[in-house]
Formats: structure tokens, C-alpha cells, sequence
């Protein structure tokens, strides 16, 4: 179908904004890949237009049968599920090798930088995308990289909320820092799935602001009433707080503060005109902060 996106991770948080996004522009079919189509998340999308479809990025077959017949994917691979940068690489080649199969006409991929290339140091959850990013370029798939920057839902993710009846986000940030709403970027996705001539080919980072971690802070006091404070905690303490990933989290941050990745705020909110400020999102979800 010359009119058909399939998004893998239909039911997450990307793969879900950018499928509700696709569905609303009309654009576009929508076929969603999940691994489990009877569940409450699938069967919204399904009554709201989308086909659902089973397919399991480790298992080949179903991703090719995921993609046959689609003009493009939106391709999102999730390292946090297994905690394991080489099986996030593999299932982002199997499923660039079934498009390239199926002759996609446009991959929108979530990827990021490969920070150990830059930094000198392994940031797994960096890397993986980056690697897979190199292999779609490789295989000469018609691509496009979104590279979204830090979430705003991470302020209110049990890994960043203060914790233990304690008022301190704990961030190894020294600087502005990027950050924008998973929930916002679909309909960033969608303008991209729309402008092939404009992005195939680019590499494009996602941001709705950029402030200092005491900025951001700042906003959540004033809308929730509450006094969070920042802890601006060392890379190196920080790589030893005990918890999984709580190193590469480290090298994200600095990487963030030494390298300043590019992310695009002015072509973001082209993308998406309705997109929030932050104080607006944490004005929407000030009842998460408490």
C-alpha cells in the first residue's frame, strides 16, 4: 500500500504518540506492530483506525510480514526492556533488514548519537542506536534519524522523581539541557512522513526547550506550590548510584554538558505548532510531581 506506515512499539510511549498522530492527520494507514495486540493500548488504536499486527523484533519473520506492503516505518528499538546494547543492535539490523526487503520507501528512526565515539566512554543506551543508524545508512535504506532529546516525562519517572519524602532531583547537569515531550513528538513524526524531499537523509534532533536543570526545577515550584531543589551531583558519584544503567545515565549527562548535542527546538515546533512550553506541561501534570 502506497499510503501505509507500520510503527513498531505501537503500544509505548513513541510508538503510540506517533501512530495517534499519523491516525489524526489522515495522511497515512496505520498498521501498529506489538508483540501483544489483545491489550488494552492496541485495542484503543485499533478502534480508532489503526491495524494491529503481532511481530516481535527478535523474531525475523514477523517483522518482515510486519512490514510487507508499507511505504514507510517508524522504527523505535528499546534498550531499557533487556539492559543490553547488543541486542538492541540486533533487532534494529533484523528489522532495517526486512524494510530494505520489503522496499521501504522512508525509515523514521528513533535513533541517537554514538557517544562512545565522542566521548571515549560506552553510554549503551547512546550506542546501540548509533550503531544501528550507521548500519541503515549503510544498507542505503531511505532513512531519516529523530534523536529526541532528554524526556520531560523523565521528572516525573520513578529513575529522576525525588524519592524517599526527599524535595531533590538528582541530575549531574551543570548547564541547559534540551529536553522535550515524548507524548508531543508524533505529530513531529507524522511532518516528517510527509516531507520525504525535505528529510530523507537528515539526522534530526527533537527539542521543546532548553534551560539549566534549576530552571526546570524552578517552573515545577511555581506550578505545583511544592520547594524541589537540584542536587547536582558529580558524573562519577552519579555513575555509582545503585541501580541498573546508573553509569551509562552518567555518560549521557556528560555528554550533554560537554558536547551540547544538536537538538532543534525552532524545526521541532515547525514540525508540531501546538507543541507545549514546559511550564504548560508541568502545568498538565503537576498531580505526577506529588
Amino acid at each position: 500500500m502506497a499510503n501505509l506506515i507500520t510503527v513498531f512499539g505501537v503500544t509505548g510511549s513513541q510508538g503510540g504518540s506517533v501512530a495517534r498522530a499519523l491516525l489524526a492527520d489522515g495522511t497515512f494507514k496505520v498498521r501498529g506492530v506489538t508483540r501483544n495486540p489483545d491489550s488494552e493500548k492496541a485495542q484503543a488504536l485499533k478502534n480508532a483506525g489503526a491495524e494491529v499486527v503481532k511481530a516481535d523484533l527478535n523474531d525475523a519473520a514477523s517483522v518482515e510480514a510486519a512490514v510487507s506492503g508499507a511505504y514507510g516505518v517508524y522504527l523505535v528499538t528499546n534498550y531499557w526492556e533487556f539492559v543490553d546494547e547488543q541486542k538492541e543492535i540486533v533487532q534494529g539490523k533484523t528489522a532495517v533488514d526486512a524494510c530494505k526487503k520489503a522496499g521501504v520507501k522512508h525509515v523514521v528512526f528513533s535513533g541517537l548519537e554514538l557517544v562512545k565515539d565522542i566521548l571515549g566512554k560506552p553510554c549503551p543506551h547512546f550506542d546501540g542506536k548509533g550503531r544501528v543508524e550507521k548500519y541503515l545508512d549503510k544498507q542505503n535504506v531511505p532513512n531519516t534519524s529523530v534523536r529526541y532529546a532528554f524526556y520531560s516525562e523523565n521528572f516525573v519517572s520513578p529513575g529522576f522523581k525525588p524519592q524517599d519524602g526527599t524535595n531533590e532531583f538528582t541530575f549531574p547537569m551543570y548547564g541547559p539541557m534540551d529536553i522535550v515531550s515524548v507524548a508531543e513528538c508524533g505529530p513531529v513524526v507524522a511532518s516528517v512522513f510527509n516531507k520525504p524531499e525535505e528529510f530523507i537523509g537528515k539526522k534530526i534532533g527533537l527539542s521543546g526547550s532548553k534551560k539549566t536543570i534549576a530552571e526546570y526545577i524552578a517552573i515545577i515550584n511555581k506550578v505545583t506550590g511544592k520547594t524541589f531543589t537540584h542536587n547536582p551531583m558529580s558524573f562519577e558519584d552519579f555513575a555509582k548510584l545503585p541501580f541498573p544503567g546508573a553509569a551509562d545515565l552518567s555518560a549521557m549527562f556528560e555528554f550533554y554538558s560537554n558536547y551540547n548535542p544538536d537538538r532543534d527546538i525552532e524545526l521541532t515546533r515547525r514540525l508540531n505548532p501546538n507543541m507545549l512550553s514546559f511550564e504548560e506541561w508541568a502545568e498538565m501534570n503537576k498531580d505526577k510531581f506529588l
